[in-house]
């Protein structure tokens, strides 16, 4: 008995079903392309540049909106405390009808009647000390609108900032894919300059073999440059808050024509214009101001207040003795007075509003402490990766001239068969990742620029990408 396994031919039911779903898949296929190709023919490609891209970013971000919207609020808040300092006016009025035993003046003796009655008062008052309250609240809420002005202009930055790093990883692997495309070309060519060798005799079928496989590889690295893009532009769309259904082609300049220029920068000088430009360092200052005048709020519960009111009021009733006219000129009446209130009792909410209005002050002020040092650590490691940026340009440049230089000659070797495939592969290889570090560390060098702007609170939306 032999270890082979037999395996018995279909039966007709079998074959009959196959036929039938190849052919239903068929149809299915047919029916896919019919329609997905003219869709696909009519979709247009929608060219952004990067200031587009920003202005697209600062249009729809939520983030941006959201914290408009709470700039519009405050703005409210602000114009409510002004207010409080005017004068509050009511007017209030009303007409009612009683039933039932009332006393008629006519003839001295309660009689069962109904009574048409009407009234119509006016009031006024205004707060002429409140302990400062009002004051400080007022302060407080300028304070507030100012700190929310600076994190509005942080927010701007922040997302122009992301904008910049997702555009710049799109340009990178676009970049990558070029790289990607001239080294599958070149590897092709060298396939077929091998195939000729090997027909006439003076190259190992290997040789060919070899190639084939390192162009497999060449063709893969391709592919995974093309997904790693496309994975890019995903999160670049994602974004901009863009049409994720619309094909868009982000432009950028090649990248020979991007100029490099390097900045000599001073820490110290860094950490100094930082301090003094970063909004959200401003922010939060005002917000310490806003919790100091929190705490004026909160003592002036321990103060006393005075207030005027007046008021003006007449009325009318249908048992009365003269007509609807006289009555409201004889009902008549004025009120003007002064209301003071002295606290002396407040079950020590008074005490524990000012020791919590203290803690927020405290927080405040820590708050601000911790984000300066963090300003110090992000502008210091800012700088150090820009020194770094700059080395690995002047690394990578040297590189690539030398891997293009090493190429030339092993391919110049190989096809007088002085060389091997392996060194020539091996050249080949060492070229593409000298130019692929190359271009990373181009696109780096223009990012880490923007991130020294960042950090320095001195990102400007209206600047191009590369300058």
């Amino acid at each position: 008995m032999t270890g082979r396994h037999i395996m018995s031919s279909p039966t007709p039911f079998i074959l009959k079903v196959l036929s039938l779903a190849v052919g239903r898949a068929t149809v299915l296929v047919m029916l896919f392309f019919a329609f997905a190709a003219p869709n696909a023919h009519a979709q247009q490609v929608r060219d952004v540049s990067f200031n587009e891209a920003v202005q697209i970013a600062l249009d729809k971000n939520v983030t941006i909106l959201r914290a408009q919207n709470n700039l519009d609020l405050q703005e409210l808040t602000v114009q409510s405390e002004r207010m409080d300092f005017l004068p509050n006016l009511s007017f209030s009025s009303g007409a009612n009808r009683n039933y039932g035993l009332q006393f008629d003046q006519t003839t001295g003796k309660l009689v069962n009647a109904s009574n048409d009655g009407f009234n119509m008062s006016a009031s006024s008052s205004i707060s002429l000390f409140a302990g400062f309250s009002n004051v400080a609240t007022l302060k407080g809420a300028r304070a507030t609108l100012e700190s929310q002005e600076f994190s509005y202009e942080r927010t701007r930055q922040t997302v122009v900032f992301n904008v910049i790093s997702n555009y710049l990883s799109v340009i990178l692997a676009e970049e990558n894919i070029r790289i990607r495309k001239e080294d599958v070309e070149s590897q092709t060519k060298l396939y077929e300059q091998i195939d000729e060798f090997v027909r006439v005799g003076t190259r190992a079928i290997s040789d060919l073999y070899n190639q084939q496989a390192t162009l497999a590889n060449a063709e893969l690295q391709l592919l995974n440059a093309e997904s790693n893009f496309q994975v890019s532009k995903t999160r670049l769309i994602q974004v901009l808050h863009l049409d994720p259904l619309t094909d868009y082609n982000f432009l950028a300049p090649d990248a020979d024509e991007i100029p490099v220029k390097a900045r000599a920068y001073v820490p110290q000088d860094l950490l100094l214009a930082a301090f003094e430009r970063r909004a959200d360092l401003r922010a939060q200052e005002l917000s310490i101001d806003a919790a100091e005048q929190n705490i004026r709020s909160a003592k002036s519960g321990s103060l006393p207040s005075l207030s005027l009111s007046t008021s003006a009021g007449t009325s009318y009733s249908s048992g009365g003795r003269s007509d609807f006219n006289n009555q409201l000129t004889d009902n008549r009446s004025e009120r003007i007075g002064l209301n003071l209130s002295v606290p002396i009792f407040s079950r020590f909410n008074t005490k524990r509003n000012i020791e919590a209005s203290k803690v927020q002050y405290a927080n405040a002020r820590l708050d601000l402490e911790n984000l300066q040092q963090s300003v110090a650590i992000e502008v210091r490691q800012a700088y150090l990766d820009y020194q770094t940026a700059v080395k690995r340009l002047e690394v990578t440049e040297k590189g690539l001239q030398a891997s293009n230089q090493a190429l030339q000659v092993e391919q110049e070797r190989y096809n007088v068969g002085a060389s091997t495939l392996v060194e020539l592969t091996q050249a080949r290889t060492r070229f593409v990742d000298s130019a692929s570090q190359r271009a990373q560390a181009l696109f780096q060098f223009h990012f880490q620029h923007r991130v020294i702007e960042f950090y320095l609170g001195t990102l400007d939306p209206g600047q191009p990408l590369f300058n």
